[in-house]
């Protein structure tokens, strides 16, 4: 069986879409309907940037947190002194 150079590559195009196909399958992804595929990736990446910024938020907040504890420690320390010295 000869195939021309022509023929190869359309057989080999064949066989590559075919087994993307099927790995995708396998993943769990829709091959039919690619608009709701790619709908379910947006949501994906929209849960994604929103976990980060709760991440973020969340350090931002525990950090102002040990900053006003400290602050709040040496203003209570400053005053401690301040009375003793008034005594």
């Amino acid at each position: 069986m000869n195939l021309s150079e022509q023929q190869m590559e359309a057989l080999m195009r064949k066989a590559a879409r075919t087994a993307v196909e099927d790995l995708l399958q396998k993943l769990g992804v829709d091959t039919v309907d690619v608009r709701e595929t790619q709908k379910d990736f947006a949501h994906l990446r929209t849960q994604r940037k929103a976990s980060e910024q709760i991440g973020t938020w969340t350090r931002r907040a525990l950090l102002l947190f040990v900053i006003t504890s400290a602050c709040t420690l040496l203003v209570t320390g400053i005053k401690g002194a301040f009375a003793d010295l008034l005594k």
